[in-house]
C-alpha cells in the first residue's frame, strides 16, 4: 500500500468518526476550534508590523471565528434545544 492510499484511509476513518460524534462531542470541538483563534488574534496583536499576507491571513481568521461563531449559535438553537425540548 503506498503513501497516497494510506492517507486516503487515514481520511475515510477520521471521517467515520467525526460523522459518529455525538452533539455534545462535536459541540465541544467547535468551541475548542472557535478558542484557538483567540490564541492567533492575540499573537497577531503583539506584532508591530503586519504586512499584506500577515493581513490577508488577520481576515480569513476572523472569517473564520464568526463562522464558528454562528454555527455554535445555530447549533445551541436548533438541536440542543430541540433535543432538550423532546426530552420534556
Amino acid at each position: 500500500m503506498n503513501d497516497q492510499e494510506n492517507l486516503l484511509q487515514e481520511f475515510e476513518k477520521h471521517q467515520e468518526f467525526i460523522r459518529s460524534l455525538p452533539l455534545e462531542d462535536l459541540l465541544d470541538r467547535l468551541v475548542k476550534a472557535h478558542d484557538s483563534t483567540d490564541v492567533i488574534l492575540e499573537g497577531y496583536n503583539l506584532v508591530t508590523t503586519v504586512n499584506e499576507g500577515h493581513g490577508i491571513a488577520l481576515a480569513g481568521i476572523i472569517r473564520l471565528r464568526e463562522a464558528l461563531a454562528e454555527t455554535l449559535d445555530w447549533v445551541e438553537f436548533n438541536l440542543i434545544e430541540e433535543t432538550e425540548n423532546e426530552e420534556l
